[in-house]
């Protein structure tokens, strides 16, 4: 995840504010990037890892997510999609629509109070677990074939529904909505580049520093302005969330994954990981091998 934060431009047409598409692919090959529109990525088929704003997980399929529009995202196809066997395909639903849809009524419309709280979260990332994702899932299916006012009242039902879902969890941390994604600048975005591709490293505070020509003081009172977060703490967090992606693999062992995520002891990584996940790795593991 170590390339450079792509900007993307999508088109939304004159005359609808909604990309409603089903796709089929080799494997996911868009880099880490942001837009300026709200996103429903649904994968029906593969599987991978998936990174939206400053957290890193496995997806499988059935994997139903919500992101925000301005957070930095990206999906990358587990590596047997890369072998070209055609019997492994990439294949669900997109659906893109503008960050001012609807933006009158659902600000100030008591009766959209919930979908505005929804979208106003989406900053962090919203993950909308399988199986009980299975009635959006339908709903998200239908609506690349609808037309005109039916597409924009099924986006709405869609939202409804994605409002009212009990199960949905938030990806990013409790600081990313209202900080990175709503003041993302040149410096932030070289800063988090270089983050995503070094988190493992002992990163030196002069070193990134000096990557956006600031002296320490004055780049960690930027930083923290803009993540909400001390850059220990964002680095942290970096770790943990590529902790719980090895966890889940369950190829190392505890101690190894400690080491390969850039801590010093095993005994500073359990204390961080049970700081920040609830759980010790070994918990955290078990719940995926159930």
């Amino acid at each position: 995840m170590g390339n450079k934060l792509m900007h993307e431009q999508l088109t939304i047409y004159a005359g609808t504010p909604i990309i409603a598409r089903h796709y089929d692919y080799d494997k996911f090959t868009f880099p880490w990037h942001v837009h300026n529109e709200f996103e429903i990525i649904y994968v029906k088929e593969s599987s991978g890892e998936r990174f939206v704003a400053d957290s890193m997980e496995i997806f499988q399929p059935y994997d139903l997510t919500l992101v925000g529009h301005s957070v930095p995202h990206y999906m990358k196809s587990a590596t047997e999609y890369e072998t070209g066997d055609p019997s492994k395909r990439v294949k669900g639903t997109i659906i893109q629509f503008e960050e001012e849809f609807m933006s009158h009524a659902i600000n100030n419309y008591a009766d959209l109070t919930h979908i505005k709280k929804l979208l106003d979260e989406s900053g962090r990332g919203i993950h909308f677990p399988y199986p009980a994702n299975q009635e959006i899932i339908t709903c998200i299916e239908q609506l690349p074939d609808s037309k005109g006012t039916m597409r924009i009242i099924n986006l709405l039902h869609l939202l409804d529904l994605m409002a009212n879902f009990k199960e949905k969890r938030y990806l990013g941390s409790v600081h990313f909505c209202q900080s990175i994604s709503l003041t993302m600048d040149q410096r932030m975005e070289k800063i988090l580049t270089y983050l995503s591709g070094h988190f493992r490293e002992d990163i030196d505070l002069n070193e990134i520093s000096s990557l956006v020509a600031m002296n320490t003081s004055s780049f960690c009172r930027y930083f923290k302005e803009r993540s909400g977060k001390t850059f220990t703490e964002y680095m942290l967090d970096l770790r943990i969330g590529y902790a719980c992606k090895l966890l889940v693999e369950n190829t190392m062992d505890v101690i190894q994954i400690s080491i390969e995520c850039g801590f010093n002891t095993i005994a500073h990584f359990n204390r961080i990981f049970k700081r920040n996940t609830g759980l010790t790795p070994t918990e955290y593991r078990k719940q995926f091998l159930k």
